[in-house]
């Protein structure tokens, strides 16, 4: 199994080789007394203008952050989609 370093190394080698932005900022985790994590994560090719995140509460018993997520298409029309991550 490969460690996380490893893992997080070639995730930032596709992003980069794939021209992808990685848009979530915040942490999306939080778990009783444990340190909160930033464990989701939302890739696109670069949009112009960038995406509009808002982090809201968690679904039901999930310990993961609810990430609504508005992009504008080339073409002008906007798009908002809900996500549940876990």
């Amino acid at each position: 199994m490969l460690g996380s370093g490893v893992r997080s190394e070639e995730v930032l080698q596709l992003t980069m080789v794939n021209a992808v932005d990685q848009w979530v900022e915040e942490s999306t985790r939080y778990r009783g007394e444990e340190e909160s994590s930033l464990l989701d994560l939302v890739f696109t090719k670069k949009p112009e203008p960038p995406p509009v995140i808002q982090y809201l509460s968690p679904m039901g018993g999930s310990d993961h952050v609810t990430i609504e997520m508005q992009i504008q298409d080339e073409d002008g029309i906007s798009y908002r989609d809900d996500y549940k991550v876990n």
